[in-house]
C-alpha cells in the first residue's frame, strides 16, 4: 500500500509538472475590483475639504438624548487644524537627526443654521433637525482656511483634524464655568454626536461615481472616562474613459469613511473624548471604461453574420431545389399521366427511367420534339412548396430521380469524358484542313458588324466546305443513330 501511494503521488507530480497547457484558477472576492496600496509614507496628495464636499457638525447631549447647552460653563468644545512636519537637519553629521514640529491651528464654530450648508442633501437633511445646540465651523473661516487631511503618521507632511471635548475648567483668561459639582452632575453621563458626510460608490451613474451621505455618529461619555475615537478616511479615486472612438481619461477623487474606533481608559482629567480624523493608509483605484464604437459595430457585425448563417443554413435547400426543378422541367418530359394508363404493370422508378430516356431522344430530334407535348413539374408556389417538403410523393419520386440525373451529368469527370468524346468525333467527322480551320478561324468585325469583305471572301470557301460536308452527313447520321442505341443500352 505504500508504494502504491508514492507511485500515485509521482504520477500526480509529473502529470501536474508537465501539464504545460494547464490554466490557474482566477478568483473574485464579492465581484469587486478594488485595489490597495500603501499611502502617505513618503509624500501624498492633500485632500481639500470645503463645505460643498464635507460636512462636519458637533452636538453634546445628555443621558436622555436631549441637547445639552453650555459651552464654557459645564464643557469646553475645540476643534483644530494640526499640521506635524519631520525636518531632517542638514548640518548635522547624524543623518538619523530629525526633528518633529506639530503645529495646531484652532478653528472657530458657530451654532449652525442653514446658510452653513451648501448643497441639497445637506440643506435636505439638516431641515428637520433642531439646530439649536449644533456646532459648526465658522463660514467665513471655512471659506478663507480649508480643511486638509494628508499623509500618515510616518510621513514628512502629516495633516489631520483634532476635535477635543473636555469637561469646563476655569483659567486666568475665562472664569466662566460652574462649580465642579454642578459640572460632574451634568456631565455623568451623555452622548458625542457627530453630523459627518460619506460617499457612497456609483459605478453605474456614467457622470458621478460617488454619491454623498450624512450619517449621524455618536459616542457615549462619563465623567469617570476618557475616550479617544479613531476616524479614518480612504481616498477613492474613479478613472473613467468616456471616450467613444479614442480614449478621453476623466480623474476623479473622494474620501469615504473606512474606520471608526474608539479606546476608553480611566479619566486622565485632560479630556473627556478625544476625536481624531486623518486619512487611512489605504487607496482604491476603479477603472471604468465603456463600450467603443468600433466595439459595437463589431458585435453588430458578428449578429448579422451569425443570422445570415442561420438564413443561409435554413434557406439554403430550399432555392437549390427550386433551381433543380427550374432545371429538371427545362430538361425533362414528365408526361406519365398517359404512359402509366398504359402500363400499370410497370414499377415507377424504371418508367420514369423510360420517359427521361425518351424525352432526351426528342430534345436531339427537332421534328419529333414540335410535335411532342411537354408536361412539367407542377411549378405553382404552393405545389412546389408541398412538392419540396415531400407532401405530394408521386411528383417527389418523379422530382428526386430527375435530380440525381442531373447531379450526374453535372459530375466534373463525366463532363470532362463527353467533351473528350466530341474532340474524337470532330477527329473522325472532319478532315484534317477543316479541324484546322474551325480551330483557328476568326471573323472580323467593324463598326457595323461583321464586315461584307469577309463574308463575300469566306463564301467560297463556304461553298466548298458545304459540298464536302453533305458528303459525309450520311456518315455522321448513322454515328448519332450508333450513339443513341448506345445510351438507351445503358438507360435500361
Amino acid at each position: 500500500m505504500p508504494k502504491s501511494n508514492c507511485v500515485n503521488k509521482l504520477k500526480k507530480e509529473m502529470q501536474y509538472h508537465f501539464d504545460m497547457f494547464g490554466q490557474t484558477p482566477n478568483f473574485t472576492i464579492l465581484d469587486r475590483n478594488e485595489y490597495t496600496s500603501a499611502l502617505g509614507f513618503i509624500t501624498s496628495i492633500p485632500i481639500i475639504l470645503q463645505n460643498d464636499n464635507f460636512t462636519l457638525a458637533i452636538s453634546i447631549g445628555d443621558r436622555y438624548s436631549e441637547p445639552l447647552i453650555g459651552i464654557d460653563r459645564y464643557f469646553q468644545l475645540n476643534i483644530s487644524q494640526c499640521e506635524r512636519y519631520r525636518m531632517k537637519d542638514e548640518n548635522s553629521e547624524d543623518s538619523e537627526n530629525i526633528s518633529v514640529n506639530l503645529n495646531c491651528t484652532q478653528i472657530p464654530y458657530e451654532p449652525c443654521n442653514m446658510s452653513h450648508f451648501t448643497t441639497k442633501i445637506q440643506k435636505k437633511y439638516f431641515s428637520i433637525i433642531r439646530m439649536g445646540a449644533i456646532q459648526c465651523i465658522n463660514r467665513k473661516y471655512l471659506h478663507e482656511n480649508s480643511l486638509t487631511l494628508q499623509g500618515q503618521i510616518t510621513s514628512w507632511s502629516f495633516r489631520y483634524i483634532s476635535i477635543q471635548f473636555s469637561a469646563c475648567q476655569n483659567t486666568s483668561q475665562q472664569q466662566s464655568c460652574a462649580p465642579q459639582e454642578e459640572i460632574e452632575s451634568v456631565l455623568q453621563s451623555g452622548h458625542y454626536n457627530v453630523y459627518k458626510s460619506d460617499y457612497l460608490t456609483t459605478l453605474d451613474h456614467p457622470d458621478q461615481p460617488f454619491h454623498e451621505v450624512i450619517t449621524l455618529e455618536f459616542s457615549s461619555f462619563s465623567i469617570s472616562t476618557s475616550k479617544t475615537i479613531s476616524q479614518r478616511y480612504k481616498i477613492s479615486q474613479t478613472i473613467t474613459d468616456q471616450g467613444l472612438i479614442w480614449e478621453q481619461i476623466q480623474h476623479q477623487s473622494n474620501i469615504q469613511q473606512s474606520e471608526w474606533r474608539e479606546i476608553n481608559e480611566f479619566y486622565n482629567h485632560q479630556f473627556l473624548i478625544a476625536h481624531f480624523i486623518r486619512l487611512d493608509y489605504k487607496l482604491t483605484n476603479n477603472i471604468r471604461t465603456y463600450v467603443k464604437l468600433q466595439t459595437i459595430l463589431g458585435k453588430l457585425g458578428g449578429i448579422f453574420q451569425i443570422l445570415i448563417m442561420i438564413l443561409v443554413i435554413i434557406l439554403r435547400p430550399i432555392v437549390e431545389n427550386f433551381m433543380k426543378l427550374e432545371m429538371v422541367n427545362s430538361l425533362f418530359n414528365f408526361s406519365d399521366s398517359f404512359q402509366t394508363q398504359q402500363h400499370p404493370n410497370i414499377s415507377k422508378e424504371k418508367e420514369m427511367k423510360i420517359q427521361i430516356n425518351r424525352t432526351q431522344n426528342q430534345n436531339k430530334n427537332q421534328d419529333l420534339s414540335k410535335n411532342q407535348i411537354n408536361y412539367k413539374l407542377n411549378q405553382s408556389s404552393i405545389q412546389a412548396w408541398l412538392m419540396i417538403f415531400g407532401c405530394n410523393k408521386s411528383q417527389k419520386q418523379k422530382f428526386i430521380f430527375a435530380k440525381n440525373k442531373v447531379n450526374k451529368n453535372l459530375e466534373i469527370v463525366n463532363i470532362l469524358r463527353k467533351l473528350q468524346e466530341i474532340k474524337i468525333l470532330q477527329k473522325m467527322l472532319l478532315t484534317n484542313d477543316q479541324y484546322i480551320f474551325l480551330k483557328k478561324y476568326k471573323r472580323k468585325i467593324d463598326q457595323n458588324g461583321f464586315s461584307k469583305t469577309c463574308i463575300k471572301y469566306n463564301s467560297i470557301y463556304y461553298l466548298a466546305l458545304i459540298i464536302k460536308i453533305n458528303s459525309i452527313r450520311r456518315i455522321n447520321q448513322k454515328i448519332l443513330i450508333q450513339i443513341e442505341k448506345l445510351i438507351n443500352l445503358r438507360a435500361d
